[in-house]
């Protein structure tokens, strides 16, 4: 197949489900620019407003958090700029390995100010099934964990008579499922709403790594347990190992994964220039980090062989080829 190229960011195109383009750009550099004119200070003040019409019970709202930098930008966007006084904060944790900086910054949630947690463990066996066979069956290993992380917060939310819950960015905007910055979930159809922050807030996930360092997040630097390969930063997706092998495999199928991701919205965000994204992703872009596949390979107990041979059977091999060395990589840059 012909590999084509957002002509903005140099996001490969056509591979993406949902992802559309017109003329050769990518709809989430067309929504990057839709983001200039949309007034967030208006939002900024209908939320505070809103907050303060649906507060009910003993919470003012809840939010749905990790140990991830999103989630004390949240906390401390509500606190401080929309007089949230107390708030219920809910967590789906996995059984892959934890890092010390993900506990760290739950943690630091909590008491910064004085929140109320719920950890949320579903069972392991269960997920472990879920787990492997949508790793067998369609090497998509997150795809019933990441519907559990979407569903639960709400329940839990609605047991408390929470009328909103709030997540970080709105996805169906930011990876060009929708043309539209909407505030709140589209499947928000019942007395709770969910709003997304980064509809409120311009979302840049450099710039909201800078603000949650305000509020004592830290990244994995920080303690130097984990030198992830195959990443061009540290500050995201830091919770636990194994959790990343589902965003490699999109590697194989097609042909990007979390460098492409973060180094073309990058290149959005005006951070980056295109030519350093398309160097980053040629290096780094196809790295599969040993520790990860370790640590996922171990939680649901398979051998590191059988993860290959599975990752080898669902591989896309009109975009990735094996090169001298085994590895995968994409055709058109090796």
């Amino acid at each position: 197949m012909k590999i084509r190229l957002c002509e903005k960011c140099g996001f490969i195109l056509g591979t993406r489900p949902n992802l559309k383009d017109v003329d050769g750009v990518c709809v989430p550099c067309i929504n990057s620019e839709k983001k200039k004119e949309i007034n967030f200070k208006t939002r900024q003040k209908w939320l505070t407003k809103y907050i303060e019409d649906n507060k009910s019970g003993e919470y003012d709202c809840a939010v749905g958090v990790s140990g991830g930098k999103d989630s004390s930008v949240i906390v401390k966007k509500l606190f401080k700029n929309h007089n949230v006084k107390k708030a219920l904060l809910i967590n789906i944790t996995d059984e892959f390995t934890h890092t010390k900086a993900g506990r760290h910054n739950l943690n630091n949630l909590v008491k910064k100010y004085n929140c109320d947690l719920i950890t949320f463990r579903i069972n392991p066996d269960e997920l472990s099934r879920h787990i492997i066979k949508d790793f067998e069956e369609s090497l998509n290993p997150l795809k019933w964990l990441e519907e559990q992380l979407v569903i639960r917060p709400p329940e839990i939310a609605r047991k408390f008579e929470i009328n909103t819950i709030f997540y970080s960015e709105n996805p169906y905007f930011e990876y060009g499922g929708s043309e539209e910055l909407g505030v709140f979930s589209p499947n928000s159809k019942d007395t709770l709403k969910i709003i997304y922050l980064g509809a409120v807030y311009p979302y840049c996930a450099k710039v909201w790594y800078e603000i949650a360092k305000e509020m004592g997040f830290i990244d994995l630097d920080y303690y130097n347990e984990w030198q992830r390969q195959g990443q061009i930063e540290n500050y995201s997706q830091l919770d636990s190992m194994g959790y990343i092998m589902g965003i490699w495999t999109k590697f194989v199928k097609f042909g990007f994964q979390r460098v492409s991701d973060i180094a073309c919205r990058l290149v959005r965000d005006g951070l980056l220039s295109r030519e350093k994204a398309e160097l980053l992703i040629k290096e780094k872009d196809y790295i599969c980090d040993p520790a990860a596949k370790r640590d996922f390979c171990r939680t649901i107990e398979i051998t590191e062989e059988q993860f290959d041979k599975t990752v080898d059977r669902h591989a896309n091999k009109d975009l990735v080829i094996k090169d001298i060395n085994g590895v995968w990589r994409r055709k058109d840059l090796i």
